[in-house]
């Protein structure tokens, strides 16, 4: 029984420990000193690569079915014009 009261201590004196730290932390935080390290570590990083450019929009859309390839237009008149256009 006295073992167990020892281990109880034991818990609460580390649970009291990492709430301090944790307070000591975040009153660093909010110093503002962390900003300034922030805002250095953000010039440093690369730029971020340059996003893909989108494809131009075809008329229709082209899927395969067991071997056939099936047309999908938007509309009636995109299907004309890819009928004059062959």
């Amino acid at each position: 029984m006295e073992t167990d009261i020892k281990q109880q201590r034991i818990k609460r004196s580390k649970r009291r420990e990492r709430a301090q730290r944790m307070h000591a932390k975040k009153h660093e935080l909010d110093s503002g000193e962390e900003d300034e390290l922030s805002a250095k570590e953000k010039a440093q990083r690369p730029p971020p690569p340059n996003r893909r450019k989108k494809k131009e929009t075809t008329l229709f859309d082209e899927d395969v079915v067991d071997g056939f390839a099936i047309l999908s237009f938007k509309s009636y008149e995109d299907l004309e014009v890819s009928d004059l256009n062959s």
